[in-house]
């Protein structure tokens, strides 16, 4: 239960009682407000976007749908017209136009044949009931049997009231619209007309006409696959001439010019546009793309209602929204207030004053509560943050410190002993042959270990460091193992890598991958650069290393001090480098049994300073 009046404490029973004055009133009365106007807020903006979202989603889903079925009447409409092309372009057809033989010759018999072969194998021949070849008295025609007729076509179609029009037209003209087919009247089947002249093969001049019709079932069957959301509408514009696709066919409607009004138009995509309308007392949004027909269009109606009832599901959810988080406001603030604002505002102030630099301790945070336990935690913190300070920095010191000198104490006696001995057996055997280059490289190996006090040196030093390492290990080997270093780019080794790195990677493939092999062997490191990081490739043809070590190699130490720079490890390797350069540096190891193993050192490309 809240109670609003005066703070006070009672100090006999140790009870203080939490009171909200007018201060804390208007307090409260002010978050609630300003929640409740945030919410409004975001409510009217997330409503503004989302209705502006949802139009344009439903415009572009609409218009990618209304694009594809354009293409797949289009598709058609290519058929039908490569029908027409061939009409006027063939050899044959030019031929008969031009002799105009009588029917039953042979001309107009092969004609005939060539005609039929080429309407019967054009893929959409189902939509194309007619075609007929005018040649003066004399004619030509492929149907469908449904379409056939015995009227003498080269006297009907001449005087047919649309044929002067679309054939002296300049190309395919469809401003005749959709007629029934003149020569089936009564059977009242819808088709579009195609007429075009034919000339002579060697010549412009005209000779005879083609007349060519295809079905509305061209649109309508492709109309009747398409999905529309209920009270979308889809039409067909043929010039002056407007169809309202229903019930499976393309219906005239007419508009008297004064009825449309256009009052913004845009284009969507390089073959949409959208057009906003009004029609009569209705306000519609249209999407329109040009179909493969002069002057015809497919437009679709975007429904309202489509939209009308996602923005009604919208705002319930955000009046419920707002509700709740407005009841979940008043819950948080007088909560926060009475338990959790006013100790937290002491237990920042400490953290503040500590992170100043005041260590001291603050008696009056450690109440008898889970906040006086935070509190007295920030108290033992800020008087131990100094000494802890102190105490990492000096572990990190003698950390790094004790890394070099680990790295500095690696030759044992053993190695010394294997190395010299080697060096006295290929005196007596080669007749002191390759003493001075393995003497030399031995000096060089021991003398980069002992110089200086540096944990980072140039990646040339280091491949300089590998080449004298390898030189004494061949003439162990016997010359058995080929050692190359490939440097895609050489500007790679003027950055900076951890001392010994490559070393015990390259010791790693002698001693695990090439000598339990027996026989040749080849070790390369490729240098190369990978994004802003440098790659350093370690690869053997060795034994490789089965799945169950190829886990463990990166966290394995070893114990062993009997070969040189054993102590040292693979996993140690990956922890400096992981401790120089960060976490996402290190080791990469890939290997396949009896294939070899490739070890891959990833550096961020730091200049040598």
């Amino acid at each position: 239960m809240i109670h609003l009046g005066k703070r006070n404490s009672n100090l006999k029973n140790g009870k203080a009682g939490i009171v909200v004055g007018p201060l804390q009133k208007g307090y409260l009365l002010l978050t609630l407000a300003s929640t409740l106007i945030i919410c409004i807020i975001i409510s009217g903006l997330s409503y503004f976007f989302f209705r502006n979202y949802l139009q344009n989603s439903l415009l572009n889903t609409t218009a990618i749908s209304l694009a594809n079925l354009n293409e797949s009447i289009n598709t058609e409409l290519g058929n039908v017209y490569r029908m027409a092309r061939y009409c006027q372009s063939s050899v044959n057809i030019a031929d008969y136009v031009k002799a105009s033989p009588n029917p039953g010759s042979v001309l107009s018999v092969n004609t005939y044949d060539r005609l039929y072969e080429e309407y019967q194998n054009n893929e959409s021949n189902f939509y194309i009931p007619r075609v007929a070849v005018i040649a003066g008295s004399h004619f030509l025609q492929a149907c469908q049997t449904s379409y056939s007729t015995t009227a003498d076509l080269a006297q009907v179609i001449p005087a047919l009231p649309f044929f002067d029009i679309l054939a002296n037209a300049k190309g395919y003209d469809f401003s005749v619209g959709i007629i029934n087919d003149p020569f089936s009247p009564r059977l009242e089947k819808p088709v579009i007309p195609i007429v075009r002249p034919i000339t002579y093969q060697f010549n412009a001049k005209q000779g005879g006409y083609l007349y060519l019709e295809f079905t509305t079932s061209l649109f309508t069957d492709h109309m009747q696959k398409y999905y529309m959301d209920q009270g979308s509408h889809l039409y067909l514009i043929m010039g002056d001439h407007y169809y309202l696709y229903e019930d499976n066919q393309l219906k005239p409607i007419y508009f008297a010019p004064d009825d449309i009004d256009k009052k913004t138009e845009y284009t969507l995509n390089s073959d949409v546009t959208v057009i906003r309308a009004n029609i009569g007392q209705k306000k519609l949004t249209l999407l329109s793309t040009a179909i493969n027909m002069e002057g015809c269009y497919l437009i679709q109606e975007i429904s309202p209602a489509t939209l009308k009832s996602q923005f009604n599901v919208f705002l319930l959810v955000i009046a419920g929204i707002i509700i709740l988080i407005s009841a979940m406001g008043l819950v948080l603030t007088i909560f926060s207030d009475r338990y959790v604002h006013r100790s937290l505002y002491k237990i920042r102030k400490k953290i503040g004053e500590t992170a100043a630099g005041d260590f001291s301790r603050d008696p009056s945070i450690e109440w008898n509560h889970e906040f006086g336990e935070v509190g007295k935690g920030i108290n033992d913190l800020s008087e131990s943050i100094e000494k802890l300070l102190e105490t990492r920095l000096e572990n990190e010191k003698q950390k790094r410190d004790l890394e070099y000198q680990m790295l500095q104490s690696q030759i044992n006696p053993h190695f010394l002993y294997n190395t010299l001995n080697s060096i006295k057996m290929m005196a007596a055997i080669q007749g002191a042959t390759g003493i001075a280059e393995m003497t030399t490289a031995l000096a060089s190996l021991l003398r980069s270990i002992a110089k200086g006090d540096r944990l980072v040196i140039p990646i040339s030093e280091e491949l300089s460091l590998v080449r004298d390492y390898f030189t004494i290990q061949n003439y162990r080997y016997g010359g058995m193992i080929s050692f190359n270093i490939i440097v895609d780019d050489e500007t790679i080794t003027n950055y900076d890598i951890i001392k010994f790195s490559l070393q015990p990677l390259v010791e790693n493939s002698i001693f695990h991958g090439l000598e339990p092999k027996g026989g040749i062997g080849s070790i390369t490191i490729h240098l190369s650069y990978v994004d802003e990081n440098i790659s350093i490739e370690v690869i053997d043809d060795g034994i490789g290393i089965p799945p169950d070590k190829l886990a463990q190699i990166l966290n394995q130490t070893t114990n062993d001090k009997n070969d040189f720079f054993k102590e040292i490890g693979i996993s140690n390797v990956n922890r400096r480098i992981q401790y120089e350069f960060g976490k996402e540096y290190g080791i990469f190891v890939h290997s396949a049994v009896g294939s070899g193993t490739t070890m891959q050192i990833i550096i961020p490309r730091r200049e040598h300073v």
